[in-house]
């Protein structure tokens, strides 16, 4: 009888130690997903700055550009920020295949691989 209960406290005893090595495990599998999902995102986020510095810097260039063929500085700032009030309409309105759609599936991606 005593062999049945060791055997039972044993069994009870090894499945604790497996109930916290799994549980380990998830905790360790979860940080590694966080930490591959943030380092993406610091590396998207810093591609987008480098990108919006130099949209700027190109569209400072192409206002000063056409406004001195149109012999006005701010014809060409006009014309610049009406194309970017363009560009801003059809992004709101096509913005779930351009960004809702896309930044899913990179973190469905990102979460499941």
């Amino acid at each position: 009888m005593e062999s049945i209960i060791e055997n039972v406290e044993h069994i009870i005893s090894r499945l604790g130690d497996v109930t916290r090595t799994t549980v380990e495990l998830w905790k360790l599998k979860t940080a590694d997903k966080i930490f591959q999902i943030m380092s993406s995102i610091i590396s998207i986020a810093a591609i987008v700055l480098i990108v919006t510095i130099a949209i700027l810097i190109l569209s400072i260039g192409g206002a000063l550009w056409i406004g001195h063929y149109l012999g006005d500085t701010s014809y060409g700032f006009f014309i610049v920020g009406g194309f970017y009030v363009l560009v801003l309409i059809v992004i709101v309105l096509l913005r779930k295949q351009l960004i809702i759609t896309p930044f899913n599936n990179f973190l469905s991606n990102k979460i499941l691989k």
